[in-house]
């Protein structure tokens, strides 16, 4: 990622999400805040270990394949100005946020968002 380089996504995602962060920060004034990117089995095992529900089953999440992150800079929160941004915008890039993840949804996680090209 041209903005942070602890970000990893495979390459498409990655690229789309460098369009999607530009459009953001002439919005905001700053780039989006990744908190989780691409996480390795190993680290799937760890996250199940210690958040347990609030991660995926090792060897079935997104974050695994390269195409999901979990966001602050406000977005973090339903509601929000930029959470409302996302909602509108990310579409535009490639970018969703997942039924199950909305506000009412089955785990309802403002931060979460995938790549779906």
């Amino acid at each position: 990622m041209s903005f942070d380089a602890s970000v990893q996504l495979r390459c498409d995602a990655a690229e789309s999400f460098d369009r999607l962060n530009t459009a953001f920060r002439q919005e905001f004034g700053h780039d989006i805040a990744v908190t989780d990117s691409y996480r390795s089995y190993a680290q799937q095992l760890v996250c199940r270990a210690t958040k347990g529900f609030w991660c995926a089953q090792p060897g079935t999440s997104n974050h695994g394949g390269g195409v999901a992150v979990d966001l602050s800079s406000g977005i973090d929160s339903f509601g929000s100005a930029t959470h409302r941004w996302m909602v509108e915008h990310a579409g535009d890039y490639g970018w969703v946020h997942p039924d199950w993840a909305r506000a009412g949804g089955g785990k309802p996680e403002p931060w979460h968002w995938e790549y779906v090209g």
